[in-house]
Parts: structure tokens; C-alpha cells; sequence
């Protein structure tokens, strides 16, 4: 990015207080902020021993704003920022003060796998998921005591969401919502509510369209009057998660914040910001102009593809990504609404030998199998079996994370459920670990490379070419949300996913899509003809 513009220079130069930074994707609020974080250190608004808290949601997006604060502020930035999401500040509240509501110092956090072989179990899928989901988090979305969660549970009537939760409490474990809410109560006290402000001198919190009320109050908690809040209500696409963009917003704004609005964005050329602006339009969100033309010779790139089936789609693809994986520096990202979408690409870049990154897959995970590569060696010789061997690593690994660290833990576990599953079919584990995908670059946000996710994972990231596969109705809107507030974040999250793409965006239509019914005849999403009318280039067969 160029010199700050006004708005950027604005932010930076504003004192500590209430700020609420309206920023669209890729107008530099990452650089923004990180760049506020070191004017108020230099400026000595917050002293040591006091830090700054820098707070977002996912780990890919929390070692982003890493990166770019510690780019901005120097070496010794750990000294005097804490960066983290918010299950890792839940984590660490309730680590450091779970006595206090006679939670055990032992109690087991999120485990994911553990979740899904309980869902099993209870016969809960994509047919009677939602309602599950709805069910626990509705019961868990305040500062709710265990007693008064059961009796929340009990007058739903939901029998597998009342089981599930018996099966928490009989193994001494937490989930994602039990972490928040425990916070929630934590922060409630005064003496902790007053340690923590007085810790910190100033939150930072991307991506505020994201939050629950209850992490809103998280924060207030936390940092007082001394919080800056970014984000963009055009990127809302977590209700489902409990995210209230529009209650989260009218509460910040209700506390009369200096307010900074972007509208220049440095990450997209020219014809991918005509993509993003033509569904902005409909939801009359921030029109974005390019903050530097001069960097895009020849425009960008938006590309119609129209295939007959996902067979034929995936063998067009690979040939297009080849072409473009030429530079060995280049990033694609290839995102669909739900992974299952992409299942057919999958299936064809493993026949081909395509290497790629799987959002959806732990044993892609980047950091994690960095970790299970660098620990395997240090076991050799222990362990009568490969199983013991496995168990040896999770256990060998977990200990090398920050404890708080809960989502790298739990992608952990998860990868170690795959490597015993390989293990248990005859690999050895040493050809199990091999077999996972090891990063060029562990330590990047993306490293160079094709990468496979949803629009979910993809939130918060930036790709040189993104992928929109299958604008197809029911796959982009989803088929479960065909109307009203559902209908109007399915826009969003297709929005999010344009705006993934610094040069270059595909959008993919396929006549013919399968489904576990078998194949079925498509109709092209609401949205296609819309993007076909800023395209650039067409390939439809």
C-alpha cells in the first residue's frame, strides 16, 4: 500500500477513545490499524506496563493483523500488544480465574472431533443440524449459570441438544459457546473487569460486524471507552454463529464514537472492484474506488465459466490454475458456499497430483502440521504401537501450544483423529505425518499456492486470483436461505468471496451439479447475471 490517505491518517492520529472505523474489504484497515497501534504507543497513550489488545475471530485472521502490527511496530511488539481472537481471550479469562465459579483448573476445552462424533452419535445432520445448533446456542447466549443453561435447554424441548449437554458435563468439558459464556460471567466480576482494564490500555477489534452481543460485551468489559471498532455491515455472514451486526453497531454508535470511513481499496484492480461494487449496489453498501489504478496495466480480470457438470468444470479449472500457478509466487483461492461443492475439483486435482491447501482439512493446517513435522523425530524409539506412537504426538504437541490457544488445539486433535485413522488402516506414522500438507510458508496467512474453502474461512483473507465456484440456486444462495434476512446474507457472503481477489475473479455455473439424490438440472443463482454484466471475458461451453 501507497502513503495513508486522509481517512487512514485520520485513524492513526485519533486519541484514544471510542472509534468506529467503517472500512469495506481491502481499503487497508489491517495496515490502518496496525499503524494506530504504534502512533498510540509512540505517543505514550498506553504506558508499560499497560498493552494494547488487539482482538478478531478466526486464527488465520489473527496471525494477519499479527503480521501487519508486528511489520508496523518492530521486533518488541509482543512486549506491548497482545494479539489473539476471542475464544483465546475466553480461554485465557477462564484459565486464570475459572475458580471464581468453581469451574476445575482440568476442565477439557473444544474439541471439535469430540463434538462431531457426539452429533454422530445423536443422529444430528445437515437435515436437523440447524435446529440443534439453535437450540445450544440460544440456551448459552448470555451470562447464563449451568443451572439456568439445563433449564433454557429443558423448555426448548430439544432431546438430542438436552444429551448433548449431559455428555459435556459427565466428561468435564466446555464448548465454543460455553467459553464465551463463562467469559461473559467472569468479566461480570468487578475486581476481574477492573485487572483487565487496567492490563490493557486500549482494545482494537477487527471485524465487528462478527460479533454477538455477548462478545460486544466482552469488549466493553475489557476496554471501556478505550476500544476502536472496525468493520463493514455489507460483511455480516455469521448470524447462524450468534453475529448481530445491526444490534452490535446501533450499540457503538449509541456511544457517539469518532467515526472514520473507508472508501479507497488497495488490494483489487479495477475490474474486480466493478464485481464488488455491483453487488454492493444491491445492498447499498460503499461503492469502492481503486486507491491505486497505476498498479493494474491492464485492468484486472473477471471471467464468466459455464460447464455442463462439475466434471467438466473441475477439468477446466485445473487447466486455468495451471496457467496461472506458471508464477510460483501466485495464490488462488477457490472458494465455494458449502465444500461440498468443490468435492469434484478434489477428487481431480488428487488424480492429477495438483498439491493443494484444504481449509477444511486439519491435516492441512499449516501450523499444525509445521508442529507434527518437527515433533515426530523427537519420539523416535518411544511407543510399542503407530497408536501410541499418534497418542505420544497430540499429547507431545499440545504442550508446545499457548494454552489459550484453543482453535490451534483443537485443529490439533483433529489433525491426530485423521493420522490414527490413516495408522489404523495399515500407514505408518511416519508416512501418515508425511502424507499431510506441509506449507511452503507456515508462517504466512497464505502462503503461494492453490487453496481450497468455503466463504466462511475465506472471511478476513485476500487471494491474487479467487474462484467463485457453483452460482448456482441452492449452492449460492444456499437452499436452506431462499428469502427475507437469510436471503440478504447469502448476498453478503458471495460479496465477501468477490472480495476475496486482488487481480483476478472466476465465477463458475455449472448446468448440471450432483447432490446426494444423484444429479440434478440447475437455474443459475440471482446474482450470476449481475457479475456476467461487469465480466470481462467469457468461456461458456
Amino acid at each position: 500500500m501507497s502513503e495513508p490517505n486522509p481517512q487512514q491518517e485520520k485513524l492513526v492520529e485519533l486519541p484514544v477513545g471510542n472509534v468506529l472505523v467503517i472500512a469495506p474489504a481491502g481499503c487497508g484497515k489491517t495496515e490502518a490499524l496496525a499503524g494506530r497501534a504504534r502512533a498510540v504507543l509512540a505517543r505514550g497513550e498506553v504506558a508499560a506496563p499497560q498493552k494494547i489488545l488487539a482482538l478478531t475471530f478466526s486464527n488465520k485472521a489473527r496471525d494477519n493483523l499479527a503480521s501487519r502490527i508486528r511489520g508496523a511496530v518492530g521486533a518488541a511488539w509482543r512486549q506491548r500488544i497482545s494479539v489473539t481472537n476471542f475464544h483465546g481471550l475466553a480461554a485465557r479469562i477462564l484459565r486464570a480465574h475459572g475458580e471464581e465459579l468453581d469451574i476445575p483448573a482440568g476442565v477439557a476445552l473444544p474439541e471439535d472431533a469430540w463434538r462431531r462424533r457426539q452429533r454422530n452419535q445423536l443422529g444430528i445432520d445437515y437435515r436437523n443440524g440447524d435446529a440443534f445448533d439453535a437450540a445450544l446456542h440460544e440456551a448459552k447466549r448470555g451470562p447464563y449459570d449451568d443451572e439456568e443453561v439445563m433449564a433454557r435447554l429443558l423448555a426448548s424441548g430439544h432431546a438430542a441438544a438436552i444429551a448433548y449437554e449431559e455428555r459435556l458435563r459427565e466428561e468435564g468439558r466446555l464448548d465454543y459457546d460455553d467459553l464465551i459464556r463463562h467469559a461473559s460471567r467472569l468479566l461480570q466480576v468487578l475486581e476481574i473487569r477492573r485487572l483487565y482494564r487496567a492490563h490493557f490500555g486500549m482494545v482494537m477489534v477487527d471485524e465487528i460486524q462478527d460479533l454477538s452481543l455477548q462478545q460486544y460485551e466482552m469488549v466493553r468489559a475489557v476496554g471501556g471507552d478505550r476500544v476502536t471498532y472496525a468493520g463493514d455491515p455489507a460483511q455480516g455472514i455469521y448470524s447462524f454463529a450468534g453475529a448481530d451486526p445491526l444490534g452490535v453497531f446501533a450499540r457503538i454508535r449509541a456511544l457517539a464514537p469518532e467515526i472514520v470511513e473507508f472508501n479507497r481499496s488497495y488490494r483489487s484492480a479495477p475490474a474486480v472492484l466493478r464485481a464488488v461494487n455491483a453487488l454492493a449496489s444491491q445492498m447499498e453498501a460503499t461503492q469502492l474506488e481503486c486507491g491505486e489504478p497505476d498498479r493494474w496495466p491492464d485492468d484486472g480480470h473477471v471471467l464468466s465459466l459455464e460447464r455442463d457438470d462439475t466434471g467438466d468444470e473441475a477439468t477446466s479449472l485445473l487447466a486455468l490454475i495451471d496457467e496461472i500457478l506458471e508464477n510460483p509466487t501466485t495464490t488462488i483461492g477457490v472458494v465455494g458456499r458449502r465444500g461440498s461443492r468443490l468435492d469434484s475439483l478434489r477428487r481431480t486435482a488428487d488424480g492429477r497430483g495438483v498439491t493443494f491447501e484444504d481449509w477444511s482439512a486439519a491435516t492441512h493446517v499449516p501450523a499444525v502440521v509445521d508442529l507434527l513435522n518437527r515433533s515426530l523425530p523427537q519420539l523416535a524409539g518411544r511407543g510399542e504401537s503407530d497408536t501410541d506412537i499418534v497418542d505420544l504426538l497430540e499429547s507431545f504437541c499440545c504442550n508446545l501450544v499457548d494454552p489459550a490457544d484453543v482453535a490451534t488445539l483443537d485443529e490439533l486433535v483433529n489433525a491426530c483423529d485423521a493420522l490414527r485413522t490413516m495408522v489404523a488402516k495399515g500407514v505408518s506414522v511416519a508416512d501418515a505425518v508425511a502424507s499431510c500438507h506441509a506449507s511452503p510458508r507456515p508462517d504466512a496467512a497464505v502462503a503461494a499456492g492453490l487453496h481450497l474453502l468455503t466463504g466462511h474461512k475465506g472471511k478476513g483473507q485476500e487471494f491474487d486470483w479467487v474462484f467463485v465456484v457453483g452460482l448456482e440456486s441452492g449452492h449460492i444462495p444456499d437452499f436452506r436461505s431462499v428469502a427475507g434476512d437469510a436471503l440478504a446474507e447469502e448476498l453478503r457472503v458471495l460479496h465477501v468471496m468477490v472480495s476475496r481477489a486482488r487481480y483476478g475473479v472466476v465465477l463458475t455455473y455449472c448446468r448440471h451439479t450432483e447432490t446426494r439424490a444423484g444429479w440434478r438440472d440447475t437455474e443459475p443463482s440471482p446474482w450470476l447475471a449481475l457479475l456476467r454484466g461487469v465480466a470481462t471475458s467469457f468461456d461458456h461451453r
